[in-house]
């Protein structure tokens, strides 16, 4: 599917230093997706990021991100073509845009930077209709 412009936004980018002493930490992210109609021919597609310590899972910081990506289509023929973009295209485009973010939040809060892995959008959200997905990163 083709689109005639994307807009990127940052919705949200919340930071908390947690405090712990330094270690070994697994990195559990979670990633969702949002996607919605605003009008006619425009929808977007926002990709939401959590980091958060837990008694499970420590964590030095907790980390929160939303990134949304503004899509306006020519002609629009069927619906679920456009669905189907949302869910899976516009995640591949968003997705590298979120990563440099976590790695630029993390670097300007002065700790060693996080860098989210390159991944299948295909298998990170197997089902179309999945909206929720996390990954496991070891971290020294």
């Amino acid at each position: 599917m083709k689109f005639k412009k994307m807009t990127l936004m940052t919705d949200r980018i919340e930071y908390r230093n947690n405090n712990l002493a330094h270690g070994e930490f697994k990195l559990k992210p979670m990633l969702s997706r949002e996607i919605k109609k605003l009008n006619m021919n425009v929808y977007f597609t926002r990709l939401n990021l959590k980091i958060e310590n837990s008694r499970e899972n420590p964590f030095p910081i907790n980390l929160s991100i939303s990134l949304r990506g503004v899509f306006e289509f020519d002609d629009i023929f069927d619906e679920s073509e456009v669905t189907s973009f949302l869910r899976k295209e516009a995640v591949e485009i968003l997705y590298p845009y979120l990563r440099t973010l976590v790695t630029n939040v993390t670097t300007m809060a002065l700790m060693p930077p996080i860098v989210l892995p390159i991944v299948d959008i295909a298998k990170l959200f197997p089902d179309t209709t999945e909206s929720q997905a996390s990954f496991n990163i070891n971290i020294q």
